[in-house]
């Protein structure tokens, strides 16, 4: 496996690190959207969180997840959504303390 540098962005909770030619970035969501039925009919359900302005997406949530994640944004003054992505797509997710 390939040296892993981490790179700073604009924001102290966004980090990018780079490893094997693949950039995981992280952050803490701002939004969230729900899909609750598949759209266009035949595709995946996706609990899609924004992070500093972009838009990732975690396919087939599963209940727990999506509870959690609600739990956190409606208790937003002591909880909050911290996700890894790749591109569009959610690698991790967790909801913590603030």
């Amino acid at each position: 496996m390939g040296d892993v540098v981490s790179v700073a962005t604009t924001s102290p909770d966004h980090v990018a690190e780079v490893a094997a030619g693949r950039t995981i970035a992280s952050g803490v969501a701002s939004k969230y959207w729900l899909a609750l039925v598949a759209d266009p009919p035949g595709s995946v359900r996706s609990l899609w969180l924004q992070v500093s302005g972009s838009w990732h997406r975690l396919d087939n949530p599963t209940p727990a997840i999506e509870q959690s994640v609600q739990h956190a944004f409606a208790n937003a003054a002591t909880f909050e959504v911290a996700l890894w992505y790749d591109g569009q797509i959610v690698t991790g997710l967790v909801v913590r303390t603030k």
